[in-house]
């Protein structure tokens, strides 16, 4: 679920809401009682759809306020001064990973010969 469907998601909110409201008034007008009108079908949907949308809001919720978390850490990141590393000249590095190597194979494939 991303965050440009949260419009849609409060309109189906109230919407839903207005529903419930009519539906209830027409059962009552009906004249049936309390437990009646809860078990009823279509306000038992239309209360599903009220919880969806709520749950839905709460996880758009949730992912705001990661992504606002995560804008104040690459914000503070960005702020932050540079760590200045001493600039090492190759000839101080030593040896290269590959001559390491190299010679490191070359020790193995010795040590195989005297046997």
């Amino acid at each position: 679920m991303t965050l440009h469907k949260k419009p849609h998601i409060e309109n189906k909110k109230e919407a839903s809401l207005k529903k419930l409201a009519l539906r209830l008034e027409a059962l009552k007008a009906q004249g049936l009682d309390e437990r009646t009108i809860q078990r009823d079908a279509t306000v038992r949907q239309i209360k599903a759809a009220i919880r969806q949308a709520k749950h839905q809001m709460a996880r758009l919720a949730e992912i705001e306020a990661l992504d606002r978390k995560k804008a104040e850490i690459r914000e503070e990141k960005r702020n932050a001064p540079k760590e200045a590393r001493p600039k090492v000249k190759k000839a101080q590095q030593g040896e290269s990973h590959r001559k390491a190597k190299k010679e490191k194979k070359q020790s193995l494939q010795g040590k195989g010969d005297d046997e």
